[in-house]
């Protein structure tokens, strides 16, 4: 079995493409659903800036070609088109490319951490139909336990390198109580969510949204627990306000040197902070003259992003050795699948074993052994069996992760007279304890593996 990726990303293909090919949360299972008709198991991964299908199959060739079709048939895109802005991994870089994605390295803002979240998403969209089986499973929660040492251990997602992060880090700095300041966003776009969000992470409480469309400012306003005034109010808004963030489509200013001047009049004397991350610009340049006024628009903010950008690819190649680190506990784990049911079988055999002579055992002492007695000798067998059966399991899961898992395998049948039958693919459904975590120690103690992720 094979783990492979095709997709498309912001690198390969233009964003018209990208629309087209993207897809909505319920048209996702239509397309995995077309997908599990080739292979065994799949993902899929859509974002605005990246559409991926994982999935394991026997043959990489023609696993890729009928992902490249899939992907053309249901979001009705040629396939030459398709195919000409793909790319597609196999096996260890396929692992290596997932885990870069979750950490953010092939985001285009370095780092960002929203994709975390996307790739938790996709995972349980996919688990809920049914097409993830144990092996992606653990490939996505692999991958999640990547990106989060990524974020912990490295600076990759320290440095503002969006708009909306410096925005709100340039509020932050010149207004130290940002928790007692009232902020005013005008606009409810993506850029204004995005603010909004960093806002309430730096401790902002006190959110109003303007916007033209009432209902959108409504909604946005509920999700961060804040307020909505309508357009018409919004000079009584900026009166109120202490810090403003304005990221509107408007083709023309908004806050005009003649309405900020009136909003000046009437503040007391209180000066006031205003970001504009709009283009065109919603404040008139002029309006960085009024006394009180401290104004930023793009200009000022994009050499931060660049140097958020630069701080956070300087932490790239720290970053690179995490992957490194986490695809090759993931191989190690993948490989000593080729021995789970070898190690299951030996440890049922063993046990059944115990189990026999336990019971012969208890017959031939007295009756009127307390159940407190009887629970101790249990123990005693359990606790013995164990601490033999220990060292073979850990060794054979060893040789399997260097590649000699069968060897050993076919050896330990023949020794311990064990069912003859062939380990099953990885890719057929196994039990839910199997699933659910990397660990294939069937002894008490879990062996050392992969974190299970928390998204």
């Amino acid at each position: 079995m094979h783990i492979i990726v095709v997709g498309v990303d912001h690198t390969t293909a233009s964003i018209e493409l990208r629309e087209r090919l993207t897809c909505s949360s319920r048209h996702i299972p239509h397309l995995l659903q077309a997908a599990s008709q080739y292979v065994q198991e799949c993902v899929l991964l859509s974002t605005c800036n990246r559409l991926e299908i994982y999935a394991v199959c026997q043959e990489i060739s023609q696993g890729r070609l009928d992902l490249l079709t899939v992907m053309s048939e249901l979001r009705q895109v040629a396939f030459d088109e398709v195919e000409a802005h793909s790319y597609s991994f196999a096996d260890e870089r396929a692992i290596a490319h997932l885990f870069g994605v979750a950490c953010g390295l092939f985001s285009l803002v370095p780092g960002e951490p929203q994709i975390q979240g996307q790739v938790a998403e996709a995972m349980e969209i996919a688990q809920g139909g049914g097409f993830a089986g144990p092996l992606i499973s653990g490939l996505f929660r692999s991958a999640l336990v990547t990106g989060k040492r990524a974020r912990s251990e490295t600076g990759i997602s320290k440095n503002a390198a969006s708009l909306s992060h410096v925005a709100v880090q340039l509020a932050h700095h010149l207004l130290p109580d940002l928790h007692q300041a009232s902020v005013l966003l005008v606009g409810s776009g993506k850029m204004s969510e995005l603010a909004a969000r960093n806002l309430c992470d730096n401790g902002a409480q006190r959110l109003v949204i303007v916007n033209r469309t009432q209902a959108h400012a409504a909604e946005l306003a509920q999700s961060f627990q804040g307020t909505h005034r309508t357009f018409a109010e919004l000079s009584e808004a900026l009166i109120e306000a202490d810090v403003v963030i304005s990221s509107t489509k408007s083709p023309r200013a908004l806050m005009t040197y003649e309405l900020m001047s009136h909003v000046m009049a009437h503040r007391g004397g209180r000066s006031l902070l205003m970001i504009d991350i709009a283009l065109p610009r919603d404040i008139e340049p002029a309006v960085a003259d009024l006394p009180g006024i401290h104004l930023y628009n793009l200009d000022d903010l994009q050499s931060e992003v660049e140097r958020g950008i630069l701080l956070r690819l300087q932490e790239a190649e720290q970053v690179r050795v995490i992957v490194a680190e986490e695809v090759a506990a993931f191989q190690r784990w993948q490989a000593s699948l080729s021995v789970v049911d070898t190690i299951s079988d030996f440890r049922k055999h063993v046990d059944a074993l115990r189990q026999q002579e336990l019971a012969r055992t208890l017959r031939q002492l007295p009756s009127s052994l307390s159940e407190r007695e009887v629970a101790v000798v249990q123990e005693l067998t359990t606790r013995l069996m164990n601490k033999v059966l220990h060292t073979p399991m850990l060794r054979l899961k060893e040789a399997a992760a260097a590649g000699q898992g069968h060897v050993y395998a076919e050896a330990m049948r023949y020794l311990f007279d064990l069912e003859e039958k062939a380990d099953v693919d990885v890719n057929k459904d196994r039990n839910t304890s199997k699933q659910a975590r990397y660990d294939t120690d069937a002894v008490g103690n879990s062996a050392a593996t992969p974190a299970v992720a928390q998204s």
